[in-house]
């Protein structure tokens, strides 16, 4: 069976090649004049991975970023759709290739910028997960990709970040890049994503898993937070006066 790649850049859907901004094309045969050979990973195990994100069988994914297309593909073999993201062409006409090759039909390429506020042509509010995996540390536009995020997930969706945690030997990023598992949560949880829990990446990597609010629920979680550390100071008062 063959692969049907379509992209949703301008809204169109097609079988044939990939459509994208501008109505440019990749040509069918693409750079891969190579044969296609599924890249392995390093470290970190997409096909172990994948199983801890939650995602289910009817979900539409995106991953953001995805290079080699490593998650892309073991994603496709787990859920209903996934929208393989990048600004590479020469990548994503790979993802095509190796889709191809295995028979998978529930790929679309989306050509586009992950930083920019609608730097992709995908619709609000449409997709149930979005993975970030060892992509953040590389964005100069840290903040702008997690909006974006954000703003494709419905309410309740689910954003997976995977990155590293130091520069092993050189394979991963400059002691410089290295954004820490901390540093990635402030990111998160500062634009309308609530912490649901971290899970083992492998290693050098860490995972981490967030829910989509709405930004009239963030505000309300932060009240919360803040009087409940209020009362817990009043009480902690108290407490030292009675002594």
């Amino acid at each position: 069976m063959d692969a049907k790649i379509t992209t949703t850049t301008n809204g169109q859907r097609g079988t044939s090649s990939i459509v994208l901004e501008g109505d440019k094309k990749i040509s069918q045969g693409g750079v891969a004049a190579k044969p296609a050979v599924s890249p392995k990973p390093t470290f970190s195990n997409p096909n172990k991975n994948i199983h801890e994100l939650g995602f289910k069988s009817t979900d539409e994914v995106a991953d953001f970023g995805s290079g080699s297309g490593v998650y892309t593909l073991a994603l496709s073999k787990v859920v209903k759709k996934v929208y393989a993201v990048d600004v590479q062409k020469d990548l994503l006409t790979r993802i095509e290739n190796h889709a191809e090759e295995e028979g998978l039909d529930n790929i679309e390429i989306v050509w586009g910028n992950i930083e920019e506020a609608r730097g992709i042509g995908l619709r609000d509010e449409t997709l149930d997960g979005v993975l970030l995996s060892n992509t953040l540390f590389q964005v100069d536009d840290k903040i702008g990709t997690i909006k974006e995020a954000w703003r494709v997930l419905k309410p309740g969706g689910v954003l997976a970040v995977i990155d590293w945690t130091d520069s092993y030997g050189g394979l991963g990023p400059r002691s410089s890049n290295v954004l820490t598992q901390s540093e990635a949560n402030l990111i998160c949880t500062d634009n309308n994503f609530a912490f649901k829990g971290d899970f083992d990446a492998g290693e050098h990597h860490y995972g981490i898993l967030y829910i989509k609010m709405r930004r009239d629920e963030r505000i309300e979680e932060t009240m919360a937070e803040a009087n409940g550390k209020e009362e817990e100071f009043i009480s902690k008062t108290v407490e030292q006066e009675v002594i």
